[in-house]
This record gives structure tokens, sequence and C-alpha cells, in this order.
């Protein structure tokens, strides 16, 4: 039998997962979302492609409401005709993906050739509402979005008008008398729009409170034609490179040191006790999080780690379960760096048995654990007088673990 993670172990797994079929003619509404579709592959996919892609952060003037914009969420782009410019091939990291899609899809004839990739890195990260209805996409465009990683809402509203004029002279277009649908999209879910869906309804991803890192794969067609060309340089526009001649890309890691680190989004054990009301419900919350993050099937630790991570836990004051939730390499990368730090304080300790280093984390303690998430130099916030403190603070915190290693030299 072939290895689950090999990419041309392509079964046709939407055959054996669950589907929820929902539509709605007079309504003009169809979506087919199929619930852990690549459930079995998801932590393969999400390590190649936070290996392989590279994201924007796209600036850009929009013509149709005149001022300069930033998107909501990190994105690239790959595919389209390749007679128009501008053009970059689907990888061939990505390629065996989208051929299994487009074939348990039936597309034939018109297999899947532009991809939309987004990275929602944290709650912070959004797409607005919107229509994908394009003139080179077809009337009734099949359109894919496949989710590795958290959990997320993929909201749904009917429109009277899709492209509502900004004038608000024909109001805002929106069909009120039909309730909004959310549909929650999980690792390895993909969600599918048919029809004229595209039409009549507008959907969004919104910003949720403590939301880990996703991933999104949207799956399009670009037909030929007069409008294709066009369009696909939007795509690039919009996707890539903005309003810039040279945009500046990032990879995962990078992004992950600037927004501090995985472990932003761990608490300490004493944020994690709920105290009654509302507090419960965001620790039940806290801890529905932890089960959906990527990496999450490797929730035990590695013979022998037990000891280091237990003492790790117990020293940084760290909720397990909120660690357990990281990917495996990531714990073992933060769990080494912790324990070379110890023994590199118990050798200066040897040379200099006078300082009482011990103590000095102590008197910081409750202001270190406040500090823990913030993407702050806690130690050093919290102990400014000390020098010895000062000086371990670019090496002492959890965020920093992600700083540049010639920062720490």
């Amino acid at each position: 039998d072939k290895d689950q993670n090999d990419p041309s172990h392509a079964t046709r797994h939407h055959q054996q997962c669950a589907i929820e079929d929902v539509k709605d003619n007079p309504k003009g509404l169809h979506v087919r979302l199929y619930k852990n579709y690549q459930a079995h592959r998801a932590r393969y996919w999400w390590d190649t492609i936070t290996t392989n892609a590279t994201w924007y952060r796209v600036k850009y003037r929009s013509g149709r409401f005149g001022k300069e914009c930033e998107t909501p969420c990190w994105t690239t782009f790959f595919g389209g005709r390749e007679e128009y410019s501008p053009y970059e091939p689907v990888p061939g990291w990505l390629q065996p993906l989208v051929d299994e899609v487009s074939a348990d899809l039936d597309m034939g004839s018109r297999p899947f050739n532009a991809m939309l990739l987004r990275l929602y890195f944290d709650g912070n990260d959004e797409i607005a509402w919107h229509t994908d209805g394009r003139t080179f996409l077809g009337q009734t465009p099949t359109i894919a979005s496949l989710s590795f990683g958290a959990n997320a809402t993929f909201s749904m509203r009917r429109m009277t008008n899709v492209w509502p004029p900004l004038d608000g002279s024909a109001g805002d277009g929106i069909d009120r008398s039909t309730p909004q649908r959310d549909f929650v999209v999980g690792d390895g879910d993909m969600l599918v729009m048919l029809g004229a869906t595209q039409k009549h309804w507008h959907h969004r991803v919104p910003k949720e409170r403590g939301r880990r890192p996703r991933l999104n794969i949207n799956f399009r067609y670009i037909m030929s034609g007069p409008d294709a060309e066009r369009g696909q340089k939007t795509y690039y526009k919009y996707m890539v490179h903005g309003d810039e001649d040279i945009p500046r890309s990032y990879s995962y890691k990078e992004i992950m040191q600037m927004r501090g680190g995985m472990m932003n989004f761990a608490r300490p054990k004493s944020a994690c006790v709920p105290s009654g009301g509302d507090n419960r419900k965001e620790d039940k919350a806290h801890q529905d999080l932890a089960t959906t993050s990527p990496g999450n099937e490797s929730s035990k630790p590695a013979k022998g780690e037990e000891p280091n991570i237990a003492s790790y836990l117990a020293a940084e004051n760290v909720d397990r379960s909120s660690f357990m939730a990281l990917p495996e390499d990531i714990r073992r990368e933060l769990v080494d760096h912790w324990s070379s730090r110890q023994s590199s304080s118990e050798t200066q300790t040897l040379i200099r048995p006078a300082e009482n280093t011990a103590s000095s984390w102590q008197s910081c303690g409750k202001k270190r654990q406040q500090n823990l998430i913030g993407g702050r130099s806690s130690v050093g916030t919290a102990c400014k007088g000390n020098k010895a403190m000062k000086k371990a603070s670019g090496l002492g915190t959890l965020d920093s673990f992600f700083l540049s290693k010639k920062k720490h030299k």
C-alpha cells in the first residue's frame, strides 16, 4: 500500500467522507461541503505548503473605492492560462492536489487551472464580503475552497445585487429577507460553490478571536476569451504584486517571526483557569481551538521527552493543552532551546555562585506571566533593573525564540 502522505495516493476520498449538500434553487444557492475530504493528508499538505509557498501582503490603489488598500490576509497565486501574461505555472509540489480535486469534482475537459492561496495567520486576518463571479470564469463556475489548519467560519449572505453601486443609489444590495448561512470549515474540509451561486450570494471569512493559523486553496478555471487576459492580470495584481514592481514576499517562518511566533497562541496556565461567567466560555473556546491546530494529531510527547516537557511547562508557566496543540517540530525546538538555556544558566551559576538568578526570575514572575502572549520582551519588561535579566531577555522569552539566530549571537 502507498503511504497516505504520498500525493500520488489519489483515491476518490469524496465518496467516503460526509457530504453536506445545500441546494435552494429559488434563492440561487448550491453549496456542497465535503467534511474531512483531505483529513487523511492534512498534515502533509500543511507542511508542504508552508515549506514551499511564499506570501504577499498586497498593497494597491482600489479603482472601485478610490483609496489605498492592503489585503487583509496573506496571499499568493499560481496558474491561469499560459498564453497570457503574467503567468507562473502551478508548482510541482501543488499540482498533484490540483489534479486530485479536479478529478474528484469531475471537471472533465476543464480542470482547475487557477489557484488562489490564502494564509490567515491569526484571528485578525480576514476576507470581506464579495462574490467570485467573473465573466472569464463562466456563467455558472464551480469554485472549490479547501481548508487546512484551524477551524474558520465561512459566511454567506444573499444579495439582490452582487455588484451594488457605491453611491448607494440602489441600496446596499443585501437581501435581508433571507437568513445568512454560516459553515464551519475545518482541517481538510472542502467547500464547493456551484451553479448560479456567484450571481446571487456574497461570502466572507470574518475575523475570529483566538483563531490559529489557517490555509485556504481556492480552485478556479479561467476560460479563454476576450476578457480572460484582463482577468488573469487582476488576479496577479491583487494576489501577488499589487502596485509594486518588485513586491516583497515572505516565507511562513518569516511571518511567524514578525507576528511573534506560534507561542502567541498559548496562554499562561492561570489564564486558562475559569473564574466564572464569560471566562468559562472563553476557556472552552480556547480548548476547542487547541484541538484544531495544525499538527494536533501528534499530541503525545515522544518517549524520553516527558521530563523535559514537564519542566519546561512548569518553568515557563505555559498551559499544557495549548503547548501540545502546536506542531511537533515547534514543540521540540522550544523545549530544546529552553533546555540549552538552562544548561547555560547552570554553567554561569557555577562560575559566579554569588548571583542568585533563580530569585531574580521569581521576583518578576507575575509580570512575566502577564506578558507571555503579547510578543513583548516579557522578562526584560518585568526586570528592567536587573542587568542579568536584561541580557537574558533576548533569549528568555517564548516569542523571542522565533527571532533570527543572528540576533542571538
